[in-house]
């Protein structure tokens, strides 16, 4: 019992650290872009980290089967502090896209583990209301992000964003190293490095080629290496992912769901923040206050939700998520130009607490439905799909935005004008307002696009059992 609770303290720990930074930058990356020079870069700060993240996870999470959850969530927070102290220092957006990567190296190895640590540490019935208190974590982190990261952009610089989050992993990293003592787990034959290659090259080129709007010949290569993974992988002695989890109902409803949810929300999530300051005139304080109905509101559904799961079973939770998607979305897609940030702030709620639920019956899902041995990599394959999502729905809704600005005649200059406050106060209204609303139909765009991926997954969510399995 002892060291459940101390495991369990050491996860959140790990857990406050990836939340507190996915919300600092969402909010602090208008001013970034204007600061670096380098607004065309804007999507792949977000993408970078999406794409290596993806990449990785279930890579770490086959080797957290394999070789032991500790030493696997030990790289993983030892990657985030060196490329957060990186990011802090970074002179130029190239640079800072690079190091953003190796973020999500470590975040691929951190996240899955956590969740997987604990799965392997209690029940169904207990998972279902201990993640009411990792959720808590999640929102305090989520509260807290936005805002001291609006205030540390205000009042101090933006490389603080980064710097934060060293003293917060120093910690974690010293709890985990001492206090858990996991048995190792015993190694059975080799590493699949040719799966691991074949699949990080599928992820990498294709998403590239998206980010970068060269889809046709890169996608058809990222399909064909993705083709020869699972050639591999079928006859692989020691596959990295085993092709059998996908003939388990839960665990191919929960990646298709999750991709899709993932591309609407997380594709949308970093564009909230130039909604308030390039169309409405907010600060990056304003800006970081309306991502926090949307934490607070997943940490309160996730919250509640694990109850009403094992009341009402998955399908009823996912689909009333699902629903709840649509409608945060369709209040963006609706908001005129000249509103305030309340309506915003409205639909981030809405849009949090659809997401909470969708993402909490997944994962139950998943857990409930594997063997030990298995739930490394079915947890890490329900992770790897929703961040595959939000990576493709970052790279597709970004080429979106630029392309109708592009349409308009709406260079980067013009953009960063609309984000920095000084220049802004130059502009004269006849200047002002055609930028304003040409962002803001590009912005209507990609809540639009939103919308329509979010109809989709609210079709996938019938794919669930009725039932909530006991185990």
């Amino acid at each position: 019992m002892q060291q459940r609770r101390v495991v369990t303290v050491a996860v959140m720990l790990g857990l406050f650290l990836a939340a507190l930074d996915t919300t600092i930058v969402a909010t602090a990356l208008p001013t970034i872009a204007r600061t670096l020079q380098g607004l065309e870069l804007y999507a792949w700060v977000p993408a970078s980290y999406s794409l290596a993240l993806t990449a990785a996870t279930p890579v770490f999470g086959g080797l957290a089967d394999r070789y032991g959850r500790r030493p696997v969530y030990l790289f993983g927070i030892a990657a985030f502090l060196a490329g957060s102290a990186l990011c802090g220092a970074a002179r130029s957006m190239p640079e800072l896209v690079v190091f953003r990567a190796l973020q999500g190296v470590g975040g691929g190895a951190l996240l899955p583990v956590a969740i997987t640590i604990v799965g392997d540490l209690y029940s169904l019935e207990e998972r279902a209301r201990v993640q009411g208190l990792f959720s808590g974590v999640w929102g305090v982190a989520s509260v807290v992000g936005p805002l001291l990261g609006g205030l540390l952009v205000d009042r101090w610089s933006w490389r603080w964003i980064f710097y934060v989050n060293v003293p917060v992993g120093l910690v974690a990293l010293w709890v985990v190293a001492r206090k858990y003592q996991e048995r190792a787990s015993r190694a059975e034959g080799t590493v699949d490095v040719a799966g691991a290659a074949l699949l990080v090259a599928s992820v990498v080129v294709g998403l590239w080629s998206l980010e970068r709007s060269r889809s046709a010949p890169g996608l058809v290569a990222s399909l064909g290496l993705a083709a020869a993974f699972v050639w591999w992988e079928g006859r692989a002695a020691h596959p990295l992912l085993s092709l059998r989890l996908f003939r388990n109902r839960l665990v191919t409803a929960a990646a298709l769901t999750g991709f899709l949810v993932g591309a609407a929300l997380f594709g949308s999530l970093y564009y909230l923040p130039l909604l308030v300051q390039g169309v409405q005139g907010g600060s990056p304080t304003a800006a970081g206050a309306t991502l926090t109905p949307l934490m607070l509101a997943w940490t309160l559904a996730s919250t509640l939700g694990g109850r009403v799961v094992l009341r009402f079973g998955f399908r009823p939770v996912a689909l009333g998520g699902g629903v709840l998607l649509l409608v945060g979305f369709a209040a963006l897609v609706g908001l005129h130009p000249d509103s305030d940030t309340a309506p915003v702030r409205w639909a981030a709620a809405l849009l949090g607490t659809g997401m909470g639920l969708v993402v909490l019956v997944t994962v139950l899902a998943v857990q409930s439905s594997v063997a030990y041995g298995e739930r490394g990599s079915a947890t890490s394959l329900t992770l790897f799909f929703r961040s595959v999502g939000g990576a493709v729905g970052v790279s597709v809704l970004g080429n979106l935005l630029v392309a109708r600005l592009r349409a308009q005649g709406v260079g980067p200059g013009e953009l960063q004008a609309l984000l920095d406050p000084a220049q802004r106060l130059l502009l004269t209204p006849e200047a002002l307002e055609p930028l304003r609303a040409h962002l803001a139909a590009g912005l209507e765009a990609v809540f639009t696009a939103s919308l329509v991926l979010g109809v989709v997954a609210l079709a996938s969510l019938g794919l669930f059992p009725r039932g909530s399995p006991v185990e």
